[in-house]
């Protein structure tokens, strides 16, 4: 069977959220910044979130989906996946795994199911914990829906980009996930004047954490970084035009005014 390259994402978003957490405690700004907005750490999830000038929530994003039922079904696809993969002695693996050449001839599947599929445990559990802690944030503050979205289209221009630069098969989810970084970046970014440094910290977080998975991949023959690269530029690329995008009205109202509204 052939050997195939096991996409990590390490410590990636344990780093990141770990470090957002305090900035939201420390970084609350003066009485005059709070009269504009609030940065909230809901509960455990380290999320970011925008708040009405009134203190009403009702229209916060992150009352979306505080279940976050997106992010449990996409840990329990993953557990599945890899109990396929058991169960079946890796024939699901070469079944739905990326492999260039069964994608060459129509097997265009691949792209997205080789996301639910791992090269171990290990890999198992890393891309779940890194999930569990990016995909909460991410649907607390997009929604369900577009953390659906958000993982496919992820998964898909993630192993697109392997397609095309790597010639070798690979397995994992870890290129969704980046791309569901890559959304939280973009909505951090995109409200750096609403969020205030509290933001600016997340970012630097998650530069970093991105800088250490880079070196890492640099150094590992079994780290597909096209992925990464692949997945990260599609999640961004959603959340610019699809995700959310608070502005402020004449009335210093802020009202969320997506790119491409598909509401």
């Amino acid at each position: 069977m052939k050997t195939f390259a096991a996409r990590a994402t390490t410590t990636f978003l344990s780093i990141g959220l770990s470090s957002s957490s305090h900035a939201g405690r420390r970084k609350g700004g003066g009485k005059g910044e709070r009269s504009r907005n609030t940065i909230r750490s809901e509960r455990n999830d380290n999320a970011v979130g925008i708040g009405n000038d009134d203190g009403n929530t009702k229209n916060e994003p992150f009352t979306n989906d505080p279940k976050r039922r997106a992010t449990d079904t996409l840990l329990l696809s993953l557990l599945a996946g890899y109990s396929l993969q058991l169960l079946t002695r890796q024939k699901a693996t070469a079944a739905f795994a990326k492999v260039n050449e069964n994608v060459a001839h129509g097997q265009h599947y691949r792209l997205i199911t080789s996301a639910f599929l791992h090269g171990g445990l290990v890999h198992l559990f890393v891309n779940a914990y890194s999930l569990n802690a990016i995909g909460s944030t991410v649907e607390r503050i997009f929604g369900k829906t577009h953390v659906y979205a958000t993982f496919t289209l992820s998964a898909m221009s993630g192993n697109i980009m392997s397609y095309k630069m790597s010639k070798y098969p690979a397995v994992g989810a870890s290129g969704a996930i980046f791309g569901l970084a890559g959304a939280f970046a973009v909505y951090l970014y995109r409200h750096k004047d609403v969020l205030g440094s509290g933001a600016e910290e997340q970012l630097n977080a998650l530069g970093t954490s991105l800088m250490i998975n880079a070196v890492y991949g640099a150094t590992s023959a079994r780290v597909d970084n096209w992925a990464h690269f692949g997945g990260l530029v599609g999640g961004c690329t959603y959340a610019y035009l699809f995700g959310p995008n608070f502005k402020r009205d004449t009335f210093g109202r802020l009202k969320n005014r997506p790119i491409v509204d598909l509401r």
